[in-house]
């Protein structure tokens, strides 16, 4: 097979991929662009929030358990004296 013609296939194939995505895309689309992006703006703020609370509730568990382990309440806290040479 020649160049011409294989390229010629690779040019057709990916003219007839692009136009299948491009109707799946348009079928399947959640809505215009705006409300799609608006959705997505909320669905990442959530997102981060959700983030957020997690790695304060995993860093406070580890200090409960810190705590636990050295048997002092106040390990870890703001409350705690600093140690002054």
């Amino acid at each position: 097979m020649s160049l011409g013609m294989k390229l010629l296939k690779f040019t057709a194939g990916s003219a007839t991929g692009t136009a299948i995505g491009v109707a799946v895309g348009s079928l399947l689309a959640p809505g215009r662009g705006a409300d799609f992006q608006r959705s997505m703006r909320e669905l990442i703020t959530e997102t981060r929030s959700d983030g957020d609370l997690a790695q304060h509730l995993t860093a406070e568990e580890l200090a409960r358990r810190f705590r636990n382990q050295v048997s002092d309440p106040t390990a870890l806290t703001k409350e705690e004296d600093p140690v002054t040479p």
